[in-house]
Formats: C-alpha cells, structure tokens, sequence
C-alpha cells in the first residue's frame, strides 16, 4: 500500500504517535515479571526501522509510549520460558488499519497478551544440533547416532527411495526406524515426555505424485525408544531430490536408562561420549 498512497499521507503515517500497551503471562495466566520487550517500529520509508527494548515491570505489566511509526512489532522473552509463535510476538497497526498481520492498537484498559511457557522439571541431555546427513536414494541404509551424529553406528536407521526424479513432481519415500526400539510421532510443541507406549519398530513417509498436498519438502517429530532403555526426541527434515537426497535433523536424547524427560535446559548439557 505505500507505492500507492501519496507522500503526505505516507509521512503522516510514519510519524504516528504510538502508546502501546501490553501484559506478559505464563501458559496458566501466572504474570510474568521483569520480562525483556524488544520492538521495531515501522517509521521509515524504504529503510529499516528503529528498534528499541524495555521490559514488563514486577506485574508482568507493559508500556512503550514516546515513539511513532506506522506499526509496532513486540517480542517477549525471559530465561527459563519458550516462546510460542504468534503469541510471544505480536504486530499492531497505528498509522493503517489492521490488516490479516497486524492486529488493533491494545489500550491501557485492554492491553495486548503475550504468553510464555513456563520451563518445566528438566534433566541434562545431549543436545544434537541440526545436522545434514546424505541419504542413498536406492534404499540402502543410513544408521545415525542421534547422540554423536555419527553415521553407519548405531541410532536411527534411514532408508529412502525416489522415482521419476527427472520430473518436477515425482515419487518418494523415506522409511524410519530403531532397531530393537521404536519410534512414535511427537505433535505438541510443548510434549516433552516419551510416552510408556505406543512405539511402532519403523515409520513411513510415502509422498506419491498422486497425493493432493504433494511437496517435495517435509518436517516431521518424533519420540524415539532405544533397546539400552533411553529416550530421544527428535525433529527430521526431509530434502528429496535427484542431485542430492539428505535429511537435516536436530535431536535431544536424555541419557539415563528408564527417564522419559526430553524437556532441554541449553545451562544443563550431558556430555556426548
């Protein structure tokens, strides 16, 4: 909309004065106090705009006021709380109305709400940062240790198989599976117990050229159970192709036999053999 309104308007715009209000709560409506704010402004044309920072006082209670733009982005965090998309961070419109990503400016007596997930009980993992693995496309095996991220050991085993990859939409397949162990698909952002049960011994994902959402791209998290009694989660992104067919995976395993706690504290790293 700015390529098409006039200047003067645009300035105006620009130079909205904003008093934003705002609340930071935890996932059971518990106040969050002291929390950082981080915001950018929209109130610059065709370049960047000011950013600045504050915090939630004792009541988890937010105001930023002395500024302008046509829009306002705020962000919350605080250590020892996860961010959840679209609720830790929010935009409002002040120069415009709102639109499908903006929402209203909040007012003092109906401040905007930012929600944080309060950490949980947490025991030392092994923190696996995401890591690209090569995959055959004929079938043959890739066994990765989801502790060392070492391949062809032991861990997870990741087969796959593709065809018709000349064309742009083509078959493909990838198998997943824990010898002696099991897997289970992991849906919640915030589940971070292994379930007791449930396991199955190996996973398909089977994307054929007749499937209505076909896509050759694919994100997917699961529980992992291993035969020595140890629990992982993991998340495994899948990248098909003819030139070159990998997995990207990122993975938490907690390495006390018998502990289904996968909640990480990044201050509490258990060591990689």
């Amino acid at each position: 909309w700015f390529r098409t309104t006039p200047v003067g308007q645009i300035v105006a715009m620009l130079n909205t004065p904003i008093e934003f209000y705002g609340r930071v709560v935890d996932q059971n409506g518990n106040p969050v106090p002291h929390a950082r704010v981080g915001y950018g402004l929209l109130d610059r044309f065709n370049a960047s705009g000011s950013n600045g920072h504050t915090y939630a006082n004792e009541a988890g209670n937010i105001q930023i006021t002395g500024v302008k733009g046509a829009q306002i982005g705020v962000s919350v965090s605080r250590e020892g709380y996860y961010k959840i998309h679209n609720v830790s961070n929010q935009r409002f419109a002040y120069g415009y109305g709102p639109d499908s990503t903006t929402k209203p400016p909040p007012t003092k007596d109906n401040p905007a709400v930012f929600v944080l997930h309060k950490m949980g009980k947490t025991e030392p993992l092994t923190f696996l940062s995401s890591r690209q693995f090569d995959v055959p496309a004929s079938g043959q095996a890739v066994t990765i240790d989801l502790v060392t991220g070492r391949t062809n050991g032991g861990g997870l085993r990741v087969e796959s198989w593709l065809g018709g990859v000349a064309s742009p939409r083509f078959d493909w397949r990838y198998q997943l599976s824990i010898p002696d162990g099991g897997l289970v698909e992991r849906t919640g952002q915030f589940d971070f117990e292994a379930p007791e049960g449930g396991y199955q011994p190996t996973i398909e994902i089977n994307m054929p050229t007749t499937a209505a959402g076909w896509s050759s791209r694919m994100e997917r998290n699961f529980f992992a159970k291993f035969p020595d009694g140890t629990h992982a989660r993991f998340k495994i992104r899948f990248y098909p192709g003819g030139q070159r067919n990998f997995v990207v995976l990122e993975s938490y395993v907690n390495p006390k036999p018998g502990s289904r706690n996968l909640e990480y504290d990044p201050n509490q790293n258990a060591p990689a053999p």
